[in-house]
């Protein structure tokens, strides 16, 4: 397995030292670290903060053994494959324009623009973009996902009066080989010459912390827009499921269906149902595409 992780360390130590040249303007107390094997980016970050350890800091993991997806769900990293990290740091989550409720909005469009101008290659005819947007908080490719967005937060010791210690992880697929089955990978946008990880870091990581530094000041309004633009629930029939346990792959029924809608200004996702147009939350609901 050390033979696996060194070509992937390296990439990551060397990606490593672009992200914080770019970031460094910015956020000049980031710290950035590089993990050969961890049991979840998310998991240590967060306990890092129950410690009063609180300092941004960007943490990737080369090999993930037990990482979390939403509603529990497992996401495994083999070196190479799938590239996971996490940026912990503190947030006054009540100052936030509209809210904070859409900030894994917010970083899903904000990586999703990153991966686009990195990929720099031709779209197919009548296509806009690469990577696509799926509420709440999935990256999406050619139909299937390709990343996903977890954010936890919690107090933490040491933190002034209203904020909040809060930890974004993202998982994507880089190389097909560890990926869930029928799930998409960067490598397919270029087979014959895929992204190297430690690329696709350097491209993700510095617009993720631009991208909250932004939100944490002007909320998620003013990026309405781009997020339609790469929003692939919009016009679908869509599934609902909202009661506690129950989800999509356990084979129960949708609480209820409808349309989407889009987003509106705080993040909620706009369904057009028989009862009219309803806005369902992140949190309290699981949505997947749903045959009429």
């Amino acid at each position: 397995m050390q033979d696996a992780l060194t070509p992937v360390l390296a990439e990551l130590n060397g990606a490593a030292e672009r992200i914080w040249l770019v970031s460094n303007a910015t956020c000049p107390d980031l710290s950035i670290e590089v993990l050969p094997e961890l049991g979840s980016t998310n998991t240590e970050l967060m306990a890092r903060g129950r410690r009063g350890e609180t300092a941004p800091t960007l943490l990737a993991a080369a090999r993930q053994t037990a990482g979390r997806g939403r509603l529990g769900r497992t996401w495994q990293a083999e070196p190479g494959d799938t590239l996971t990290f996490s940026l912990g740091l503190p947030l006054d989550l009540g100052r936030i324009p509209g809210g904070a409720s859409a900030l894994s909005l917010a970083v899903g469009l904000a990586l999703a623009e990153a991966l686009d101008a990195g990929l720099m290659k031709p779209l197919p005819l009548g296509q806009t973009h690469h990577v696509g947007l799926k509420w709440p908080n999935d990256l999406w490719l050619s139909g299937r996902k390709l990343g996903g967005i977890l954010i936890e937060a919690s107090p933490a010791p040491g933190l002034p009066d209203g904020q909040r210690w809060v930890v974004i992880g993202v998982g994507l697929n880089v190389r097909p080989g560890s990926a869930p089955a029928g799930s998409a990978s960067l490598a397919e946008v270029d087979p014959a010459s895929p992204p190297r990880i430690g690329d696709v870091w350097a491209w993700m990581a510095p617009a993720l912390i631009h991208g909250v530094q932004t939100f944490a000041t002007q909320g998620f309004a003013p990026l309405q827009a781009a997020y339609a633009q790469r929003d692939v629930l919009r016009g679908q029939s869509v599934g609902l499921w909202s009661t506690p346990g129950q989800y999509p792959a356990d084979g129960h029924p949708p609480t209820q269906t409808g349309v989407a809608q889009g987003v509106n200004a705080q993040g909620a996702l706009l369904v057009h149902t028989e009862q009219g147009v309803q806005a369902w939350h992140s949190g309290d609901v699981s949505v997947r595409p749903h045959a009429a």
